[in-house]
């Protein structure tokens, strides 16, 4: 125990001088384009747990990215609002998301960033085995079925049920990966996850997080390149 910094838990200066600095750019971009949505998009409404669970999710992206510590308090924040937001817009899929899972493994993978390294220092980047990818893949898609057949159960009725089993499923493991530090996550995020949900945000109306995952799909392309670097060093 005595070889553990907590401090670490809480980051540098610079990751902290970084973190206000996206913070308060990205909340500049979120409101511009809420303004913009209001203005353009005929009966668009404001909805306070969009708002805020777009800008903390820009914020957490951006800070994942930089592999900036403090991105995982902005991810508890962002999955908090939107579940709330999902449970609004009839997907269960993402709220369930949200609620059930990103908050518990964001919870676990904080500390496992500053802590799950050799000797308790901090965890590096690093790829699965081909091996490892095709068990990725194909639990990819077991979950998929699972989730769309729990969907179907619960909440008959809701929309787009597959494209939402899908998202689910590939968060799930994605996020995971992320926990770990594995440069794949970023492939998950790039691929089915962002790809999917900017389709199926766009069909249920929900225009802000149309926008975030539109952002989301760039930060995942030039985070996969530069964790790639990172890893060949």
């Amino acid at each position: 125990m005595n070889n553990i910094n907590i401090s670490r838990l809480w980051g540098s200066k610079e990751e902290h001088l970084e973190q206000i600095k996206v913070a308060v750019v990205m909340l500049i971009v979120t409101a511009l384009y809420e303004c913009i949505s209001i203005y353009f998009v005929k009966g668009y409404s404001l909805n306070i747990y969009e708002f805020i669970g777009t800008w903390s999710g820009l914020v957490c992206v951006w800070l994942a990215r930089t592999t900036n510590i403090l991105s995982w308090p902005w991810g508890i924040l962002s999955s908090s609002m939107l579940g709330v937001f999902f449970n609004q817009i009839g997907l269960p899929g993402q709220q369930w998301l949200n609620w059930g899972y990103f908050l518990i493994i964001q919870l676990w993978a904080w500390p496992h960033w500053a802590y799950g390294g050799k000797n308790k220092t901090d965890l590096e980047i690093s790829v699965l085995s081909w091996g490892s990818r095709l068990f990725t893949m194909l639990l990819a898609v077991l979950g998929t079925i699972v989730i769309h057949s729990i969907i179907d159960t619960f909440a008959p009725g809701s929309f787009h049920p597959w494209l939402d089993a899908l998202v689910v499923s590939s968060s799930v493991i994605a996020q995971y990966l992320l926990g770990i530090k594995k440069v794949e996550s970023w492939v998950l995020w790039l691929g089915p996850v962002n790809l999917v949900s900017i389709a199926l945000f766009y069909l249920s109306g929900a225009y802000t997080l149309m926008a975030l995952y539109i952002a989301f799909f760039i930060h995942a392309g030039l985070a996969l390149t530069s964790w790639t670097k990172n890893n060949q060093q």
